[in-house]
């Protein structure tokens, strides 16, 4: 019974999708406030199976992002952040006291919204999370340069606020100088022979 009716609502769900008109969706924010338990305000970790990227240490590198860093103290990052992103979307929703920005943009799927979420630290750094609120199977591969095969959409949501408000990623450095992008499929990089290793 319960297999049946999780059967019809996938069916539902995927034919709104199709047809343009998603089921109504619900903000699932990551955002968990500072109080007198929780000293530090935080963003929740991504859900497994969901469109979502986080910048949380503990991801899986399919639903990691880099933090961004900001150039001033964090109170001024966060005014101007509010102040610009509030010029181009009228979907922004700030909570000053921990320095926490969400944002609705349009999602992937026809209709639907993607939640962005930015929470300043003390460090210079701003913590992300995008999470769509319909989730769709991610494409089987990818070719584009620097692509991480899972949830692209939402990083490029990230990307484009970060260029918006000027804010690199907190490893850019460091990734221009070491990274090697090597494409899986048109790959000529040598593949080393097992002979070449010594099993005993």
């Amino acid at each position: 019974m319960l297999l049946a009716a999780r059967a019809a609502l996938a069916t539902v769900t995927l034919v709104a999708v199709q047809l343009g008109h998603p089921l109504p969706s619900v903000a699932r924010v990551g955002y968990i406030p500072s109080s007198d338990i929780e000293q530090i305000p935080r963003l929740r970790s991504c859900e497994p199976n969901t469109n979502c990227v986080s910048s949380g240490y503990l991801e899986p590198p399919n639903r990691y992002m880099s933090p961004l860093k900001t150039l001033s103290d964090k109170e001024t990052a966060y005014g101007r952040a509010v102040r610009d992103l509030s010029a181009l979307n009228s979907k922004v929703e700030g909570i000053a006291k921990d320095s926490y920005i969400h944002i609705e943009v349009p999602g992937t799927a026809p209709g639907s919204i993607d939640d962005v979420e930015l929470l300043f630290a003390n460090e210079g750094v701003v913590n992300v999370r995008c999470e769509a609120r319909v989730t769709l199977p991610p494409p089987p591969f990818c070719v584009k340069k620097n692509c991480i095969n899972g949830n692209m959409d939402q990083r490029t949501r990230v990307e484009e606020i970060s260029r918006v408000l000027g804010l690199p990623a907190a490893d850019s450095d460091r990734m221009k100088e070491t990274a090697k992008w090597t494409p899986i499929f048109f790959n000529s990089d040598r593949v080393p022979d097992m002979l070449e290793y010594d099993d005993y």
